[in-house]
């Protein structure tokens, strides 16, 4: 399905309603080189999470999810950083 909005005043585009329908209310925008693009956004955060990667994190808390997470993004940057020198 294609369909085209404009932007009002304040920036505003409505999503058409059998979109929202289809995908709900809730989108995270994402800005490439080259376009824009909404990705729906599931009602509960860790259901979008199991629905990308599976059953990998079945045996795993929240907390334990959002540590490793953590780590992750800190070895990146210090990564990024000592790139960078």
């Amino acid at each position: 399905m294609s369909k085209t909005a404009e932007a009002d005043d304040r920036g505003r585009i409505v999503i058409p309603h059998e979109i929202r329908e289809k995908h709900g209310d809730r989108y995270r925008v994402v800005e490439l080189d080259d376009r824009v693009e909404l990705i729906p956004l599931k009602s509960d955060p860790i259901e979008g999470l199991r629905d990308a990667v599976g059953d990998a994190f079945d045996d795993e808390s929240i907390a334990a999810i959002k540590r490793k997470a953590r780590d992750a993004a800190r070895e990146d940057a210090v990564d990024d950083a000592t790139r960078s020198e």
